[in-house]
C-alpha cells in the first residue's frame, strides 16, 4: 500500500486534486440551474463519503482523506475560484494514474478510478429525474476523456464493473443528447 511519502510533490498534487477537479469539471461540463447544482453537490458529497467508507483500509485512500482533513476540502476551493478545470482534471488524472500504477497497488488504482468515475456519473445523473439519464455531449466526452486518462478506455457510463462496491444506482445511461445511442456511449444498466 502506498502513502503520501511514496509520491513526489507533483504526483501527490495530481493524486490529491483529480477527484475534486473531476467532480467540479463534471458540474461545469453541463451547467444546471440552482436546484440542479444543489443536487449535484449533494450527490458528489454522498459519492465521496461512500467511497471513503468502502475503501477504508487502503493506504492511498487514507492518505487522501488525511490530506483533505489537514489542507481543507478542494472541491469548495475549486468551485469558488470560478475558473474552468476540465483540462486540468484530465491532465492530473493521467499523472495520478501513472503515479499510482508505479507506486501504489492494483487495488488502490482500481479504487481510485472507480471513485473518480463513479462520482462523475452520480453528478451527471443528479439533476435528472427518472431511471434514464441522457448524457449531454459535454458530459459524455468528459467521462470518456477522464476514463482514458485514468487508463480505462473500455469504460462505459453505467457499467457496473466500474461502480464502487456498495454504490448502487438505478440509472441507465443512454447515449449522448442529440446522437443516436448506437453512435453515442451506448446503453448499460447498473
Amino acid at each position: 500500500m502506498s502513502t503520501r511519502s511514496d509520491y513526489t510533490d507533483e504526483e501527490w498534487a495530481a493524486v490529491r486534486r483529480t477527484p475534486a477537479e473531476a467532480a467540479v469539471a463534471m458540474e461545469q461540463a453541463s451547467p444546471s440551474g440552482f436546484l440542479g447544482r444543489r443536487r449535484e453537490r449533494k450527490a458528489q458529497e454522498r459519492s465521496f463519503a461512500s467511497a471513503i467508507s468502502t475503501y477504508a483500509g487502503l493506504g492511498l485512500v487514507e492518505a487522501i482523506v488525511e490530506a483533505a482533513e489537514e489542507e481543507g476540502p478542494l472541491v469548495a476551493a475549486l468551485r469558488s475560484a470560478g475558473t474552468p478545470v476540465i483540462e486540468n482534471a484530465i491532465t492530473h488524472a493521467g499523472v495520478a494514474r501513472r503515479a499510482i500504477q508505479a507506486k501504489g497497488t492494483g487495488d488502490e488504482l482500481d479504487a481510485y478510478v472507480k471513485t473518480v468515475l463513479g462520482a462523475c456519473e452520480v453528478i451527471a445523473a443528479a439533476d435528472r429525474e427518472g431511471d434514464v439519464v441522457t448524457l449531454s455531449t459535454a458530459e459524455g466526452l468528459l467521462l470518456q476523456r477522464l476514463a482514458s486518462a485514468l487508463g480505462r478506455p473500455d469504460y462505459t457510463p453505467g457499467d457496473p464493473d466500474f461502480a464502487p462496491p456498495g454504490q448502487q444506482t438505478r440509472v441507465m445511461f443512454v447515449g449522448l443528447e442529440g446522437t443516436d445511442s448506437d453512435q453515442g456511449l451506448g446503453q448499460q444498466r447498473r
